[in-house]
């Protein structure tokens, strides 16, 4: 079945030991279900720690039932040391029970177990992350700029990136250096936002600076000339795209030394549009910016902003001093 599609999702999946390769096959077939490349690699981590907890207690995954789902809910939590967050838990939850879904329809599992797993009601207008203020900002682009170590030059260009123009990470990554370019004078990078639109933006002058200088850099060390460099715009030391797991340790590590605890690529996302926002921008072009289909995501993000802002404890403590 599978021998034809390309990429094929779940190779790299630890299946567990006995699951027969139908099954497998039906894996991939239901991620690539999914046109989004960031719900595919969602659910693929999802479907990998659901198979890590069935291996983990001797569970065979295809006869697994309700309670064991309760229960995987909690060793979420234990695994990672605090309750996760609404939103987290039930997108988790709803990745397996739509593996679960596909292979009931396919006829290779009897039911769905997670059909009735109670999930946490989210509050879709509620976000959990919260940008960074301007100062903040300012000291994270100057640990990014400062940093140390032989690839400084390409974070200080991939943190300025991410923070000037909000691009999500798997946008960054997934850039070539042909979609780098100039328009009208201004330097300009195409990406394919989410839904798959390829969409063009513009480079602000500091992060453009900072992505020439790592270029140079890695060109000279290939002992070429910056345009006959290809490949990603962000690669490893062996020319590979960098991975969204280095990154997001990357930035935690950047956040660390600008004395920010627990940093992640998507506050710089947020403290992108807040930002915009603070300086006069109004809500439809960050939204456009930002590849958002509705206002309404947009909205989120800011509003995240002013949650402790907008809290009226303040003027009810001053009203009975």
């Amino acid at each position: 079945m599978t021998a034809e599609l390309a990429p094929r999702p779940g190779d790299d999946l630890a299946y567990p030991s006995g699951l027969l390769g139908y099954v497998q096959d039906l894996t991939t077939a239901w991620l690539l279900s999914y046109n989004s490349p960031n719900t595919r690699d969602a659910y693929r981590r999802d479907i990998a720690m659901w198979f890590a907890f069935c291996a983990a207690h001797d569970l065979d995954v295809l006869e697994v039932r309700r309670p064991h789902g309760d229960v995987y809910k909690r060793w979420l939590d234990l695994q990672a040391g605090k309750p996760l967050p609404a939103k987290t838990l039930a997108r988790r939850l709803a990745g397996v029970s739509s593996w679960y879904g596909y292979l009931v329809e396919e006829e290779a599992a009897e039911f769905n177990p997670f059909e009735r797993v109670r999930r946490p009601r989210v509050d879709r207008q509620h976000s959990e992350t919260v940008a960074l203020t301007r100062t903040e900002a300012r000291e994270v682009l100057h640990a990014a700029d400062h940093d140390h170590g032989r690839e400084r030059l390409r974070t200080a260009a991939l943190i300025r990136l991410l923070l000037e123009t909000g691009v999500r990470v798997t946008e960054a990554l997934a850039a070539q250096l042909s979609d780098l370019g100039y328009e009208r004078g201004h330097r300009t990078l195409r990406i394919v936002a989410k839904g798959s639109k390829p969409k063009t933006r513009k480079v602000p002058p500091a992060a453009a600076y900072a992505v020439g200088c790592y270029l140079t850099d890695r060109a000279e060390r290939a002992g070429l000339v910056v345009e006959q460099l290809d490949g990603p715009l962000f690669a490893s030391g062996s020319g590979q795209r960098l991975d969204r797991k280095d990154v997001y340790e990357l930035v935690e590590r950047i956040g660390r030394q600008a004395g920010i605890e627990g940093l992640h690529p998507h506050q710089l996302r947020h403290t992108f549009a807040t930002l915009a926002e603070e300086s006069g921008v109004g809500v439809k072009k960050i939204q456009a910016a930002l590849g958002h289909a509705n206002s309404a995501t947009t909205d989120i993000y800011l509003k995240a902003r002013d949650r402790l802002e907008d809290d009226p404890s303040d003027l009810v403590a001053a009203a009975i001093e």
